[in-house]
């Protein structure tokens, strides 16, 4: 069985002194769980920080050494007087040093009592062990119970965690108290923050402690307080409150989320959120995880009872996410989605990606693989949000072949569809039964490559919700040939100095598929494509079964590439491409008009890495008839040693779209980061999404503070958000937006 990582800040299990890290619990208050970005209406984080340890003076911290582990249970001592007692009291003065195992103690004195078995130190008492460091100006040691305390202490941890308390106590092997204890993992003379607690109580027995009256400042500053905590002390995740957080936003006022995490089981957890919302009211959100091994998976509920600004309807979104392998060769997948309105993801969506979002899939499927084919069961089906309705599949099986292709030898395959679409209105709908065999002989050598393939698409419907007269089961029957070859030229030049191989590559594509009159049957799930940069040969134009391409036609393709013969890296890619169309084209998906054009687009591309820093990278159609641009595509992308990025993006498609984008990311200095985004729709004149944010991190501690802003709707057209992070290093990050 196998065990979910969580998500919160654990502490680390420490080897032999490890009970001596004990404020490192600390850290584990602020833990925090991420949820879905679909369903939470936060910001998105601000830009990496900076190392911490690039940040921090190392003068200013003690040196923590390691100690030699002496064998067995053999304890050393050393000192420079010792009367030795074996009745009464054995006494050792100056620089006395007692060492067992890895863990070594200090001190100017030290008193054995031979008959009870304590020890008592005094005067400068230092403790040092498995990457622990502890001082006081006393300590007592119980032999025979194995107890021991430590009275106005200070530790330090190789992870830079520090702090003091007023005694340090073990009780046994696995618990131990602190009291007036505190943390921090800022410099030990000038904590930025500071973690402090009346008691803390640690067991590692049950791998929890508990704390009462926990106080956090940042800057000497009292800021939040807890009467009484509970938190994990190891790898196991424990039950309990996450951190808060605070926002504010136009579209969803006032806001305060509260995370309490269930660890219900090693393989199963969940996390429950109140989140209240000043204009909308109170959503209950729960995330649910489990974790087998043959299986896992995610479900996230949110839950708004009457929402005060939707006309006080229920709110609700759910979503199933499953992968799983239940035997040999066998795999499952659950896509599930589903929101109560058209408007759930323009309200709560924290991204643009989600409030574009126009259907949601709802989508299950079973896969056995064998070693030369594939067959596959899919159920799905759709929540429209806008747009047309698709059809749903109820079902699909699919059926792919994928022998070894050899070179010189015929190559077969296979691709078979049985599947059943439905839709929840009086139109046609019905079954497909979609055949495709095919052959291939390739042939390929250094110079170049020469395959010719013939293949035959069967295809059969079953339909129902017809019109009078029409045929109830059409069918279709259609051979396709094509040839692609395509040749190697290569040769050796220098340009400033460097050695470089220059190729020229030319490919040629023919493909002939005879025309059929297909008018009279449905469109269930094709789409027609167009010639493309992305995938500039196909052999039909029409992605799906409903249609078929009847095809008389030549691509020809010319590309040349420059690349460092020293390096092997690509310097200059360029490409161009048109099609030849010797037939129009009679097949259209809904009795269209044919297309009578000779000759397609020229799609040309250009990409360009002259250096380690720059890329620039240009796709463009060229439409020969109008004489103008139907698609452009240009990124520009500057990288110095990852300390400054610059970016600079431009998308056009004629009539539909386009968009200038820039944006950079800059480390000023160590400590300090600027950062920025927009994307501006030059084509409705208005700002798409923009962000803009500072950083500043110090030694322990770092703060963000970023503005944002994106477009919804037409009717609510900007939503404007302020997004502050404080982030104490070693504990979490305290986030707020206004």
């Amino acid at each position: 069985m196998g065990h979910l990582y969580s998500r919160d800040i654990l502490l680390r299990t420490m080897p032999v002194v490890r009970f001596f890290y004990a404020c490192l619990i600390f850290c584990l208050l602020g833990s925090q769980t991420v949820l879905a970005e679909e369903y939470i209406g936060m910001p998105n984080p601000p830009a990496p920080r900076a190392s911490a340890e690039a940040l921090c003076d190392p003068d200013l911290f003690p040196v923590i050494p390691a100690i030699p582990e002496l064998v067995g249970e053999e304890t050393h001592l050393q000192a420079d007087q010792a009367d030795i007692s074996r009745e009464q009291v054995s006494v050792f003065r100056g620089n006395v040093v007692i060492q067992r195992g890895k863990a070594q103690l200090e001190a100017d004195r030290a008193n054995y009592h031979y008959l009870d078995e304590t020890l008592d130190a005094e005067g400068n008492v230092r403790f040092t062990g498995a990457g622990l460091l502890i001082t006081g100006t006393d300590a007592h040691a119980d032999m025979r119970n194995n107890t021991a305390s430590f009275n106005n202490a200070l530790y330090f941890t190789t992870e830079r965690a520090n702090g003091s308390a007023k005694a340090i106590s073990l009780l046994d092997q696995y618990r131990l108290v602190l009291e007036d204890a505190t943390y921090t993992t800022c410099d030990p003379d000038d904590p930025g923050w500071q973690m402090s607690a009346s008691k803390v109580r640690l067991d590692r027995e049950n791998h929890q402690g508990t704390a009462k009256h926990m106080v956090l400042r940042f800057n000497k500053v009292p800021f939040l307080y807890f009467p009484y905590v509970r938190f994990p002390i190891s790898e196991e995740r424990l039950s309990g409150l996450l951190f808060p957080t605070i926002g504010n936003s136009n579209k969803l006022g006032a806001q305060f989320q509260l995370p309490f995490y269930w660890n219900i089981a090693p393989n199963y957890d969940a996390t429950i959120t109140p989140w209240f919302m000043d204009k909308r009211g109170t959503m209950l959100k729960t995330e649910f995880r489990y974790l087998h091994s043959i299986n896992q998976g995610e479900l996230l509920a949110n839950y708004l009872n009457k929402d005060k600004g939707y006309f006080d309807e229920d709110r609700s979104a759910f979503r199933w996410k499953h992968t799983g392998h239940p035997l040999k060769n066998w795999s499952t997948t659950v896509d599930y989605s589903r929101v109560s309105d058209v408007d759930y993801l323009l309200d709560f969506g924290n991204s643009l990606n989600a409030t574009s979002t126009t259907h949601l899939t709802q989508q299950g499927k079973i896969v056995y693989g064998a070693t030369n084919w594939q067959f596959t069961v899919n159920a799905q089906a759709y929540q429209t949000l806008s747009g047309g309705i698709p059809y749903e599949r109820l079902p699909q099986l699919l059926f792919k072949s994928h022998l070894p292709q050899l070179d010189n030898r015929l190559h077969y395959g296979l691709d078979g569809e049985w599947v059943q679409f439905s839709k929840d209105q009086e139109i046609v709908q019905g079954a497909r039964l979609d055949i495709f065999p095919s052959v291939s002989f390739p042939l390929r050598g250094n110079a170049g490559f020469f395959i010719p393939k013939l293949a035959y698409r069967y295809t059969q419907y079953d339909l129902e919700e017809i019109n009078p007269g029409d045929e109830p089961s059409p069918s279709r029957s259609l051979p396709t040939a094509s040839l692609d070859t395509g040749l190697f030229f290569d040769r050796d030049t220098r340009i400033g100095g460097t050695a470089l191989q220059h190729t020229l590559e030319p490919r040629l594509y023919y493909v002939y598929t005879p025309y059929r009159d297909q008018d009279d049957l449905p469109v269930f799930d094709t789409q027609e494509s167009r010639f493309n940069i992305n995938e500039p040969i196909k052999a039909d134009i029409f992605d799906g079964a409903d249609r078929v391409e009847d095809a008389n036609r030549l691509t020809a393709l010319l590309a040349t590439r420059y690349i460092n013969q020293k390096s092997g890296a690509e310097l200059l890619l360029a490409g161009i491409g048109q099609v030849y169309y010797f037939d129009d084209r009679l097949v259209t998906l809904r009795a269209g008009n044919p297309q009578t054009q000779s000759r397609s687009n020229i799609i040309a591309l250009l990409t360009t890495r002259p250096n380690q820093n720059w890329l620039f990278h240009y796709d463009t159609e060229w439409n020969t008839e109008t004489e103008k641009f139907d698609r452009n595509t240009a990124d520009l992308t500057y990288n110095r040693n990852n300390r400054l990025n610059l970016k600079l993006a431009y998308r056009y498609e004629r009539s539909i779209l386009e968009t200038a984008e820039a944006g950079f990311d800059w480390q000023l200095s160590p400590r300090w980061r600027f950062h920025g985004h927009e994307i501006y729709d030059l084509f409705n004149e208005r700002n798409q999404e923009a962000e803009l944010g500072l950083r500043f991190d110090s030694c322990c501690w770092g703060l963000a503070l970023s503005a944002r802003e994106r477009f919804v709707t037409d009717l609510e057209p900007q939503d404007r958000s302020f997004y502050l992070e404080l982030e104490l290093k070693g504990l979490s990050s305290i986030s707020t937006g206004f």
